[in-house]
């Protein structure tokens, strides 16, 4: 069972476009000083898409490497691509290296019929002893699950399932069948907003973006939450969901490099056609008013 606050993590690159791994291994080892309970990588948030199997499989190398010097950090690669074969070689590089999963968005781009997103999840997971995730992601793969998408894919061995929506007819459906029927399943949400009252229901993991910039804040509500101080995780909650929804002006990769910078550290890049505002843009100072009020009201350190 997965526990706690997962983050899709951003991949840096350089200026002229290659791979940064340097910074993006200081970056999960910032992460995981401040809290963060593991990793989503090269997902949306880590330009998956934009890069080649080779640059992912890196990525899963510098995470597993990283991952060594904590106790009882997740690495979950996400393995999604816009065919089976990337898919499949990826999800094998990731059991060679030492990931405890994968994830994967169904195939994008294409709209494909749910016969073909099936068939697409069982070769995966026939490829793979790790334990395989779904990403339900539509806003990306073009492709919505359903409970019955959910039925099939679990009689396929399938793990469990990141879900982004948050819809909740479907998530808490999809949660109390499987909870009532004993299967081997879980769900994790893909995204903070939803945490406190979803981990009511009893979801007990997330994969929020806000830890690429403000992780201490996801750290200090899931502590809240799990040691049943409930007075200090509803504060913290409405706190990460004004926060979270300020920085919600441009994409998610971009606002987290950008809030990075406002923090005071060197953002680095994404890969283009992402780019980041100047450094004279007035929306850093703005961005940084942001997080300096946020950590007050949480009584957190702000470097």
């Amino acid at each position: 069972m997965i526990h706690g606050s997962l983050v899709p993590n951003i991949t840096f690159f350089t200026a002229d476009g290659q791979l940064d791994l340097e910074k993006t291994r200081w970056h999960m080892h910032w992460m995981f000083e401040r809290g963060v309970d593991g990793l989503f990588l090269t997902g949306s948030y880590g330009a998956g898409p934009m890069m080649t199997i080779d640059e992912r499989v890196s990525v899963y190398r510098t995470a597993k490497e990283v991952a060594g010097a904590f106790s009882n950090r997740t690495l979950i690669a996400h393995v999604g691509a816009i065919d089976t074969a990337s898919t499949v070689a990826l999800a094998h590089a990731a059991e060679d290296i030492g990931m405890d999963a994968v994830g994967a968005v169904p195939p994008f781009y294409y709209k494909h019929a749910e016969d073909l997103v099936l068939q697409f999840y069982k070769d995966l997971i026939d490829s793979t002893r790790l334990p395989v995730f779904a990403y339900n992601n539509p806003e990306t793969s073009r492709f919505s699950f359903t409970l019955g998408t959910v039925r099939k894919l679990q009689e396929m061995g399938l793990a469990g399932m990141k879900d982004s929506p948050l819809d909740v007819g479907f998530v808490s459906r999809v949660y109390y069948e499987t909870k009532l029927s004993g299967k081997p399943f879980q769900l994790i949400l893909g995204t903070s907003k939803g945490w406190l009252p979803f981990y009511q229901m009893g979801i007990r993991a997330m994969i929020g973006g806000m830890s690429n910039w403000a992780p201490e804040i996801i750290t200090a509500l899931v502590q809240a939450t799990t040691s049943g101080d409930m007075a200090r995780a509803e504060a913290l909650y409405v706190l990460m969901m004004d926060l979270s929804g300020k920085l919600h002006f441009t994409d998610s990769t971009i606002a987290s490099h950008m809030a990075l910078a406002a923090r005071g550290y060197e953002p680095g890049y994404p890969r283009k056609p992402m780019m980041l505002p100047e450094a004279s843009s007035p929306k850093y100072a703005e961005i940084r008013g942001w997080l300096e009020t946020a950590f007050a009201q949480a009584e957190l350190s702000f470097e």
